[in-house]
């Protein structure tokens, strides 16, 4: 007897049954993967991996892909001096990534794309999918809603430069309209960087150089230049905002996943298991 699918888009709900019948199908599965890392005094520590999770079953839940459990663990080597940072190596989230990649195939699934919502899982997460397709066959697709959302909202700001930054704009706005009970606004401060050793930092591993307007990089952890944690203008987050963001990033994720789907659905095409 044939197994049946129950109301839902979420993979982890059904039974290994129901998984096979659903692998038939050939479907797209959307797998979140994010991090626990400090985003300033007001954000929550989980916020990467619950916005990649969010992202990923609106998307699976209003376009009728599918979404994996969560990966909510990741990389974030560069804040390790904060409490709360629950970060892995690289290269264990690259074994750990390459390894479900290998058992959703396994499992009959040859089309999947990666919600990654963290810039520093992107070298292992890569490392993982180029792998997945030399051995596998496979063709991963990859999306990064906040790194999206830097690229699209620059006109909704007098000066992104300002406003854009770690704990900042957007993704403050984001949360406030995707979790407005996890964001605690009125314990934001300042954001700002600066250095006990006669640097300039720039960025986060950036500092400047005197006489160039190139900055010269130094690897140093982000709390020895960020006594907050934050970058930008944190004042400007509303809710308001953060509607723009959700517009436009799940918008340009779900005009991806119709090219995805549309150039994946031959075996050639997405390589066979």
């Amino acid at each position: 007897m044939a197994a049946t699918l129950p109301d839902t888009h979420r993979l982890g709900e059904l039974s290994w049954t129901q998984v096979r019948h659903l692998a038939e199908q050939d479907p797209v599965v959307l797998l979140p993967i994010g991090a626990i890392e400090q985003h300033g005094p007001h954000l929550p520590v989980h916020e990467d991996s619950i916005v990649a999770e969010w992202v990923a079953d609106r998307l699976a839940r209003e376009h009728g892909h599918w979404v994996a459990p969560a990966l909510n663990y990741g990389h974030s080597g560069t804040f390790r001096g904060y409490a709360g940072n629950l970060s892995l190596s690289q290269e264990t989230l690259r074994n750990v990534t390459y390894e479900i990649l290998q058992a959703l195939v396994a499992s009959g699934f040859r089309r999947i794309v990666i919600v990654d919502n963290n810039g520093g899982n992107v070298g292992p997460v890569t490392g993982a999918s180029l792998d997945a397709r030399r051995d596998f066959g496979v063709l991963i697709g990859h999306l990064y809603p906040w790194q999206l959302g830097y690229a699209l909202m620059r006109d909704v700001y007098e000066d992104p430069a300002t406003a854009y930054g770690h704990g900042a704009e957007p993704e403050h706005s984001a949360m406030l309209a995707m979790f407005p009970e996890q964001v605690q606004s009125e314990l934001a401060r300042p954001g700002g960087l600066e250095s006990k050793e006669g640097w300039t930092p720039t960025s986060y591993t950036d500092a400047a150089i005197p006489g160039y307007d190139v900055p010269g990089t130094v690897f140093w952890d982000f709390s020895e230049v960020s006594p907050t944690g934050c970058t930008g203008d944190v004042s400007l987050g509303s809710a308001r905002t953060g509607e723009v963001w959700i517009e436009r990033v799940l918008g340009f994720c779900a005009a991806y996943l119709r090219e995805y789907d549309a150039n994946t659905r031959t075996a050639t095409a997405a390589g066979t298991p």
